[in-house]
């Protein structure tokens, strides 16, 4: 029945009574009292009407516009391209000053013919602000989750450290999960940031954690975050999680053996499903997150123990690479060291060196703690050293150790050195190793036998 008067009512509707309805009291009452800017125009896009909003909107007042061709009044007005055509144009954007809003357009038809038409606008400048501000947001947000080492950062020749730069190079196209496995102190975090900076992921943002460092409800809200009012204390607006965060990009979760059986069931949903749930929510919240894991401990020990999840393990260690420890690869230290003091030397303003026999002492030394022991005594003795000179009295950890006898050690870093540097002077080629063979005054056999004495890799031409 209401579909039946409706349609009445069309057929009765003319031009004419158009402009009536549109001069009626009641009407204009009605029409100002709507949050929307209206406008109607006749078939000839003569204004009939503007209800208050509208003249918000635009700046327009009724006095101007009222009679006139809307065109001519609203320059790029599109309500006459709706009049000439008969087809609704939705979604058209403006802005006036300060005010932006979308425009609707619809043709007013009755008896199949077009007498008139409506522009009804609605006004998006709060949602174009908080728009702004979530971009704003979101760009402070990746500043501050940023992967800063790439493989350039990457010290060393050791044949298995170029093993793993040159795969790590080799995945810069795949998403697939990656497990670094290793020592503490091998500079394990290091690779996941050059693995990120290598990816197509770079220009998202890098966000790791340290699963070791929360108890399992704080890394819950910390992965995933969680919604106003879900537990005591929750901060108002409720808060996001690191998957969100990471979202497009790269999130790192560092001694992830330390993780919680309970946690890591949740974890093993999300790498299926790529969605979660906040801590209070009930809408699944869908990511695209790349997961770089990284640990010191026995994962498939853990396993046995029932202490990781094997599926969740076989998850994540889809790419896996293994961190050599220092004492594997002593040859590096001289070079490590050579980083170290370039790092201190730019942080204290001032240039520190150090004495070969000091190098010669740290090359023999194990390092339980690795690179990042090493790192760690190289800047205890630039602060206790004179001049900035660091000798071997100043090494905290091997002063007591007996000075070698011989100068054996010493001739064994200076010879790698100098064939390492050599290299570099060459083009990679049969040609170019016989150029340095020459240069040292040694047979070519003789080059190939020490390179693989000392491991060393020749650097790749760009």
């Amino acid at each position: 029945m209401e579909k039946e008067i409706a349609t009445l009512l069309l057929d009765n509707l003319t031009e004419s009574k158009l402009v009536e309805i549109s001069n009626d009291p009641l009407f204009n009452l009605v029409l100002n009292s709507v949050k929307d800017g209206i406008m109607i125009c006749d078939r000839n896009g003569i204004v009939l009407f503007i209800n208050d909003e509208y003249t918000r909107f635009t700046g327009v007042e009724q006095k101007d516009i009222i009679g006139q061709y809307v065109g001519d009044v609203r320059k790029g007005a599109r309500l006459p391209d709706s009049l000439r055509t008969g087809k609704p144009l939705r979604g058209i954007r403006r802005k006036v000053g300060n005010v932006e809003y979308i425009a609707d357009i619809h043709p007013i038809i009755a008896k199949a013919r077009v007498i008139g038409g409506i522009a009804v606008t609605h006004d998006i400048t709060e949602i174009v602000s908080l728009s702004n501000k979530i971009k704003i947001y979101s760009s402070k947000v990746k500043e501050f989750h940023t992967a800063l080492y790439s493989l350039d950062d990457i010290i060393g020749m050791n044949l298995q450290i170029e093993k793993i730069k040159k795969q790590v190079k080799n995945i810069s196209l795949s998403d697939a999960p990656v497990m670094i496995v290793g020592e503490s102190g091998t500079g394990k975090e290091l690779f996941a940031h050059a693995i990120h900076n290598t990816s197509t992921r770079k220009e998202e943002s890098f966000v790791a954690i340290n699963c070791a460092a929360f108890s399992p409800q704080l890394l819950l809200t910390e992965l995933f975050g969680y919604e106003e009012g879900a537990f005591t204390g929750a901060q108002k607006g409720g808060k996001l999680g690191l998957f969100e965060i990471a979202n497009n990009g790269t999130l790192f979760l560092d001694e992830i053996g330390d993780m919680a059986l309970e946690l890591q069931s949740k974890m093993l949903r999300v790498l299926e499903s790529h969605e979660f749930i906040k801590v209070g929510g009930t809408k699944p919240i869908k990511v695209d997150t790349r997961i770089i894991s990284a640990t010191n401990k026995n994962l498939e020990q853990l396993i046995g123990d029932m202490k990781f999840r094997s599926d969740l393990f076989y998850r994540l260690n889809v790419v896996h690479f293994e961190i050599p420890p220092l004492r594997s690869h002593l040859e590096d230290v001289p070079c490590l060291i050579d980083h170290c003091l370039k790092k201190l030397s730019r942080k204290f303003r001032r240039t520190f060196t150090i004495a070969p026999e000091a190098v010669v002492r740290l090359a023999k030394f194990k390092f339980p703690g690795n690179i990042r022991e090493l790192f760690n005594i190289i800047e205890f003795a630039a602060n206790s050293c004179d001049e900035g000179r660091i000798e071997t009295e100043h090494l905290p950890v091997i002063k007591d150790q007996p000075v070698s006898s011989d100068l054996s050690d010493m001739v064994r870093i200076s010879e790698r050195e100098l064939i390492s540097k050599t290299l570099n002077r060459h083009e990679n080629s049969v040609k170019g190793k016989r150029m340095v063979a020459l240069e040292l005054g040694i047979s070519l056999a003789t080059l190939y036998n020490k390179m693989k004495q000392y491991g060393i890799v020749q650097k790749q031409e760009s």
